[in-house]
């Protein structure tokens, strides 16, 4: 017996991992005519830095980049209705600045009661989990619902 969501978040950050991730929560998605897709972008203001010089962001920047990445999921949900023929209604984008952890499994999931959340494989190499971590392993130990990870299918790691 297949399991049944009712609401499904899935975390995109631009990686393969998270272009799979999505592809895989819209396909959860698509299986139940009640199931809801959330799909969120959390911006790190921590990483947001010009040109990864260390120099702090003003305020203008950061509206320019809040307003770029909203631009962006708005498109990306228009393109979701479109190509994959869901009603309109059953996906959310959400844009969030923080920790991308604690964003997903302290603040977002919980408000929204999301009952999955996909994940992609990581894209960091075995030194970089090793001092920050990544996001997926994070999520996967910590989440309060089912977590299904994604792996980037042969032939899309182009």
């Amino acid at each position: 017996m297949a399991q049944e969501y009712k609401r499904v978040l899935v975390a995109i950050d631009g990686s393969k991992g998270a272009d799979a991730a999505l592809r895989t929560a819209i396909e959860v998605t698509k299986r139940n005519d009640h199931t809801h897709l959330d799909v969120l972008r959390v911006l790190d203001l921590n990483s947001l830095e010009y040109g990864g010089a260390g120099i702090a962001l003003d305020g203008q920047k950061i509206y320019e980049i809040e307003q770029a990445n909203e631009g962006y999921m708005l498109k990306l949900k228009d393109k979701i209705v479109a190509e994959y023929n869901l009603d309109a209604d059953r996906v959310s984008v959400h844009l969030r600045f923080g920790n991308p952890k604690a964003v997903i499994t302290q603040d977002f999931q919980p408000e929204y009661g999301n009952d999955l959340i996909v994940v992609g494989s990581t894209g960091k190499n075995f030194v970089q989990r090793m001092i920050v971590g990544s996001v997926a392993s994070y999520v996967i130990r910590t989440a309060k619902c089912d977590v299904l990870m994604a792996k980037v299918r042969n032939g899309e790691d182009k």
